[in-house]
């Protein structure tokens, strides 16, 4: 239908809508309408869209010995989202990392530090001192085997199958046999009185808050916020396996389990539970903040998620007191290799034993470590592919301990004291804008991947911007550019590796950037249709399943900065700005530069041509920072924090993605992992990638 679509940027009246195009239908949410596309959602006006949050990083290093790079993973330590170190030099490290908004726990590492180190993400922001980190809790011997845990989305869906709803109506009454209610009895407390009503209301929403009066069943609508939604999920598990329904194991309750660290390590998830209800209600938060008790209660949802281990409990320590125990692990995280000693023993060391760090073995560390009881000592170095990493350790069984790790590394070799860091994800648009499209978002699909080179003052070096052309379902000639919205032209000296031979329409600067432009931007290519050429016809390439697949095409840039131009943390990497150029060619001459599609609330270009805003679906507002939205908040564009499988042509994305409208209806607090291949978040069937070769 779009090879039938008509549009001319001069004449903004005759373009043409094609029939399949829903009407924007506003619905009470409190109805709860079935969605059949993105037209039938009612999304919050200040939903910004995001799948990614850039929050800013504060954390006081230790303040003796030799000044080392600081990692900053996720919980298990398999995805890196910083290395580096102090901008001034200082012992506190700030800086700004972007990563997927489903994260809310990160964990730190710095070598010759007690750890693992753990820090929650709170209002966009993560603090952390070491001098006041908290120890880790480890038990030899535990066994946690057959506990499940299941997500407040989980336990709010209809039964169905197998599913967890359908555990939840057998069982409620049994579990529950007068009411479930949480919260402070003096205070303010929530009441659910069958299973049904917790079906009506989870997965809920909105922002952790304490409760300002109490609830007899609540509905679809009222969001309570995610402190209450996590508890009453975090409840249900624990009372459903202490009932014995879910998750049987032969020694413990998942209620006698404890937190493994974080602000509430080697407490009960009982003790816990007891406390955040009554926070919950109104009875104080004793010294913790309403995120604390929202993210812990997540922790204990996803502590067992559908039968995985997640590392975040274990069993109740050994009240015996026997001797110190040392094991030693190793791992490698983005070319970091981290040696960890743990004392899992019952016994705290009473003196100092001494290890070595050895790197193609010469030797390029040694160290001393004392232990208490549950506490782990972590030791890192860099390296790269090649690289052979050697760790020996005496302990007190007067053991030696080793450990060797190869192939931890970069392919190609770093200059002495540079960092990198990736910031990648998927980049999917509408291209009818300011008419509305059919919210397949794949008129262009394009994967990137910024490799960014810093030295140990943080200063940028260069940047390696990979962009891969997936698919695009759109007959017209569409360009693609991006723009740093925090850089000056003056700041880079040169860009190579992009595709723009259409110099009618775009002028581009002798260093490589687009002329005219007052911060830096970069045109990687002019037209999809000509870098990805259609071979079979077809509207677009790669999302009608009756044409050729094509394999992917892909292009690197190679930006280089002026000396000290910018810090990793004012170039602020998140806040990249991309954008489609809409017909760069009209019946095979040269077309224009005006029309540009953002995403949701992203400034155009000073090339773009103001005069679409407002015109047809258009609700932009620049007064208001409002910018490529329709008057109920529906973008043109999304940017997706990791790969996606994008969906098959005149397919809304909602059909597709079962969670999508749930997501965006809460205002990205449910299912910030919509994208992901989890169980019942999609339907394969109606997703490109997933039907080649069947």
């Amino acid at each position: 239908m779009k090879a039938l679509k008509i549009f001319t940027i001069v004449l903004l009246s005759t373009l043409v809508f094609a029939a399949c195009t829903k009407n924007n239908n506003i619905n009470d949410p409190g109805e709860n309408p079935v969605i059949e596309s993105v037209n039938d959602l009612v999304v919050p006006p200040d939903f910004d869209w995001k799948t990614q949050q850039t929050i800013d990083v504060v954390v006081s290093l230790p303040q003796t010995g030799e000044l080392k790079p600081l990692l900053i993973t996720n919980r298990d330590g398999s995805k890196r989202y910083f290395r580096g170190f102090p901008e001034d030099g200082s012992r506190t490290l700030r800086t700004k990392i972007t990563l997927p908004a489903y994260e809310y726990e990160l964990r730190l590492i710095y070598s010759g530090t007690n750890g693992p180190n753990m820090a929650f993400i709170s209002n966009g922001q993560m603090y952390y001192d070491f001098a006041s980190s908290q120890k880790s809790l480890t038990v030899v011997g535990c066994d946690l085997s057959n506990f499940t845990t299941y997500s407040k989305g989980g336990w709010g869906q209809k039964a169905a199958g197998n599913n967890v709803g359908v555990l939840r109506d057998q069982y409620f009454d049994q579990v529950y046999p007068d009411s479930f209610v949480i919260g402070d009895p003096d205070n303010y407390t929530i009441t659910f009185d069958n299973a049904s009503d917790v079906e009506t209301y989870l997965p809920g929403g909105g922002g952790p808050q304490v409760l300002n009066k109490s609830w007899i069943n609540p509905g679809k609508k009222d969001k309570l916020g995610n402190m209450a939604d996590q508890i009453i999920a975090a409840r249900m598990n624990r009372d459903y396996n202490a009932a014995g329904f879910l998750g049987v194991n032969p020694n413990y309750d998942l209620g006698e389990l404890v937190f493994i660290d974080g602000p509430f390590a080697n407490m009960s998830v009982n003790d816990f539970l007891a406390m955040a209800e009554i926070a919950l209600g109104g009875g104080g938060l004793n010294g913790y903040s309403a995120n604390d008790y929202a993210n812990t209660a997540e922790n204990i949802i996803n502590s067992f998620h559908e039968g995985n281990n997640a590392g975040i409990l274990t069993c109740p320590p050994n009240p015996v007191v026997e001797d110190p125990f040392v094991e030693l692990t190793a791992s490698c995280i983005d070319g970091d290799v981290v040696f960890t000693l743990s004392n899992t023993g019952d016994g705290a060391m009473t003196s100092a034993f001494s290890g070595s760090l050895y790197k193609n073995s010469n030797e390029i560390e040694n160290f001393t470590y004392q232990l208490d009881v549950n506490e782990s000592f972590v030791i890192m170095a860099s390296g790269y592919n090649t690289d052979v990493f050697e760790i020996t350790v005496e302990t007190p069984q007067n053991e030696t301990l080793e450990e060797t790790l190869t192939g931890c590394g970069a392919e190609e070799e770093e200059e002495e004291g540079e960092t990198t860091e990736q910031l990648g994800g998927t980049l999917a648009y509408e291209d009818l804008w300011p008419g509305k499209g059919d919210y397949d978002f794949n008129d262009l699909v394009i994967d990137y991947e910024f490799d960014i080179v810093k030295n140990n003052q943080e200063v940028v070096q260069s940047i390696t911007a990979t962009f891969v052309v997936k698919a695009f379902g759109a007959s017209y000639h569409n360009g693609f550019g991006f723009t740093f919205p925090t850089v000056s032209p003056s700041d880079i000296v040169s860009v190579t590796g992009y595709d723009v031979v259409n110099t009618s329409v775009f002028d581009i600067t002798g260093n490589g950037l687009e002329n005219g432009q007052s911060k830096a931007t970069i045109i990687v290519f002019d037209d999809a249709r000509r870098v990805m050429p259609q071979t079979t016809g077809g509207i677009g390439v790669n999302t009608q399943l009756g044409y050729d697949y094509i394999e992917p095409v892909t292009i690197s840039l190679e930006i280089i900065f002026a000396s000290n131009a910018v810090t990793y943390s004012e170039l602020n990497i998140g806040a990249f700005n991309p954008f489609l150029i809409v017909n760069t060619e009209i019946n095979g001459v040269p077309g224009n530069r005006g029309l540009e599609v953002h995403l949701p609330n992203y400034e155009p270009s000073d090339l773009f041509d103001t005069s679409f805003f407002g015109q047809m679906e258009d609700a932009s507002d620049p007064a208001q920072g409002k910018y490529f939205v329709t008057e109920n908040n529906l973008p043109w564009a999304i940017n997706i924090a990791e790969p996606f499988d994008w969906v098959i042509e005149f397919q809304d994305i909602t059909g597709a993605y079962h969670v999508f409208a749930e997501w965006a209806q809460s205002g990205g607090i449910n299912y910030p992992d919509w994208y992901k291949n989890n169980s019942g978040y999609r339907n394969n069937n109606l997703i490109y990638p997933m039907q080649i070769g069947n």
